[in-house]
């Protein structure tokens, strides 16, 4: 193989790494504040309205009420002993819920309320 070769080998390679690594990542929201684990063994279960709660106290500051958005709606469902929490921002368009074009993110509880997972979605445009 020749030195030219070799060189041009190597500055595609890195040129398509690069490219490669440049796309959505996946990032948590972790820490007390975001994802705290302070309910103890023996606690009492939640119920779904209290889940959803717990839920929605573990989201930005501002996910839920800001210039763009009216509010947030929530879904929780329970499955193997966990609560997967969805929340979706809203606007109000016409006297109905608006989601396009808004964010949304998934908070992962435990039966007691421990996080588990607190994950964004992805970023608008990220997949285009």
């Amino acid at each position: 193989m020749s030195a030219g070769f070799a060189r041009a080998l190597v500055l595609a390679l890195a040129g398509a790494s690069a490219a490669a690594s440049s796309g959505p990542v996946e990032v948590y929201r972790t820490g007390p504040q975001f994802c705290p684990n302070d309910r103890g063994a023996g606690a009492p279960a939640l119920t779904q309205a209290q889940i959803i709660e717990r839920a929605r106290t573990l989201l930005p500051a501002d996910f839920c009420a800001n210039a763009f958005v009216a509010g947030c709606d929530a879904d929780a469902e329970l499955a193997y002993g966990a609560w997967r929490v969805f929340v979706r921002q809203y606007r109000v368009s016409g006297g109905r819920h608006a989601y396009d074009g808004l964010d949304h993110s998934y908070v992962v509880l435990d039966a007691a309320g421990n996080c588990l997972a607190n994950i964004p979605g992805t970023e608008l445009g990220a997949r285009n």
